[in-house]
């Protein structure tokens, strides 16, 4: 069910004011996360990760919507493995633009997930690396719960482990890392039940722990060149973490789920 009225700018239904920063995430990075997401391990390995769990448990007709979705690159995957409706919601104008004019995604939505303006909508609501970002993140999980049809799902990836914690969780806007054991906690505090958990990016974790001693955060404000530094990564170092990132993906069932740089989350509305 739709609760507001919105306008169309570009292709793209705008119900809020089209936002170009906020607190929570800033929008500098957007640019720099188009240009990396095709070419860098990480982006690559994830979505394929992201698409090998959901293919178990989401229906290929489901109505899903991906919000805090940056430039719609994941949704763009999956609409390509076969998935039929994909919305992308985001508060990001200029992410969205990407999403239309670059990924051809349809629906693509402006609008702040805390005024969502769906009720009862969606089969699927997902959250990649989002939900970190964000500081009340209790209060997130409500807006989506009420998003969600009767027995809908949440789909949630988040990075692992404070331990893990270094100066580029700073930079990208981060609020935590999570351990199992919490964002268990806080999907079941806000209606949710697991259907499962599990970590990935599990053969690079020593080198994410290596980043952090050697990137500890400082602490201090983030700079303008901090905000705007490209994401990249020796092209040959680059090939060897996509070849070991893929290989974990096609063994992932059997390796155990104790510690990992990121966990993928499903859990649905009771």
């Amino acid at each position: 069910m739709q609760t507001e009225k919105y306008k169309i700018i570009g292709g793209i239904k705008v119900f809020h004011s089209a936002q170009f920063d906020h607190d929570d995430y800033h929008a500098q990075g957007l640019e720099n996360l188009y240009h990396a997401e095709e070419k860098h391990f990480w982006f690559i390995s994830r979505k394929k990760f992201i698409y090998q769990m959901m293919s178990k448990y989401i229906h290929f007709d489901a109505k899903v919507i991906e919000v805090g979705a940056g430039t719609g690159n994941v949704s763009h995957y999956l609409l390509e493995q076969g998935y039929k409706d994909v919305s992308v919601g985001e508060m990001h104008f200029n992410g969205l633009r990407y999403a239309k004019q670059q990924y051809g995604i349809k629906e693509c939505l402006q609008f702040d997930l805390f005024n969502a303006p769906y009720v009862d909508e969606y089969d699927v609501v997902c959250m990649f690396d989002v939900i970190e970002h964000i500081a009340d993140e209790n209060a997130a999980l409500k807006k989506i719960y009420q998003m969600l049809k009767t027995d809908g799902k949440i789909v949630l990836t988040v990075p692992a482990h404070m331990w893990l914690w270094n100066r580029e969780d700073a930079i990208a806007g981060h609020k935590r890392r999570y351990s199992k054991k919490y964002i268990k906690q806080i999907l079941v505090k806000n209606g949710f039940e697991i259907v499962e958990i599990k970590f990935f990016f599990i053969f690079i974790t020593p080198l994410l722990f290596l980043r952090t001693v050697l990137h500890k955060d400082s602490g201090k404000a983030i700079s303008s060149k901090e905000y705007h530094q490209e994401i990249s990564i020796s092209p040959i170092l680059n090939t060897l973490l996509l070849y070991l990132s893929t290989f974990e993906n096609k063994i992932s069932r059997w390796l155990p789920n104790v510690l990992g740089g990121s966990l993928f989350v499903i859990a649905r509305k009771k």
